[in-house]
C-alpha cells in the first residue's frame, strides 16, 4: 500500500527551550493544521525519553544530561482521536554513543531543537489499530 502527493508547505520552526520535543511538535502540527507529512528535528536535550518496542509494549529508556538529537525523523497521519506524529530520535551523548527508539514525551529541549515539517499536499495519511502487532500501523 502507498500514496503519492506533491509537496506543499515546507515549515520550518525553533522549538522553545525547556519544553516537550514531542509536544512542541504536535502544537506546531495543529497550529499550522498540517495533518499529513514529514518531520526532521535537530538539536539537543537535557531528558531524553524513547521507547524500544518488546514483545507488544514499549520499554522505556531515559537518559539525562548534555544529548545532541543525532537523527529524528517521522511522520505525521491521524485516527479516530486526531493528529499522531510517529517519531524515532537518536541520540547521543558526552562519549558520543547513540542510542534511540521511539520518540515519547517527555524529551526536555535543551537549548534549542530546529523543526523541519515536509507537508503532503491534498495528502490523508490514516493508522488504524492491528490486533496482530497491538500497533496503530498506517493505513496509506
Amino acid at each position: 500500500m502507498s500514496k503519492e502527493s506533491k509537496i506543499g508547505r515546507i515549515v520550518i520552526a525553533r522549538l522553545r527551550e525547556n519544553e516537550d520535543l514531542m509536544q512542541e511538535i504536535i502544537r506546531i502540527v495543529k497550529e499550522k493544521k498540517i495533518s499529513a507529512g514529514q518531520i526532521m528535528v535537530i538539536g539537543a536535550l537535557s531528558k531524553a525519553r524513547y521507547g524500544i518496542y518488546v514483545n507488544g509494549e514499549y520499554k522505556v529508556k531515559e537518559e539525562m544530561g548534555h544529548l545532541e538529537i543525532v537523527s529524528c525523523i517521522g511522520n505525521i497521519a491521524e485516527d479516530d482521536n486526531g493528529i499522531i506524529v510517529h517519531a524515532h530520535i537518536s541520540i547521543a551523548g558526552e562519549d558520543g554513543i547513540c542510542h534511540g527508539g521511539h520518540l515519547m514525551n517527555g524529551c526536555i529541549i535543551n537549548p534549542t531543537a530546529e523543526l523541519t515539517i515536509i507537508e503532503g499536499e491534498n495528502l490523508k495519511l490514516l493508522r488504524k489499530y492491528d490486533e496482530k502487532t497491538k500497533l496503530k500501523l498506517l493505513q496509506p
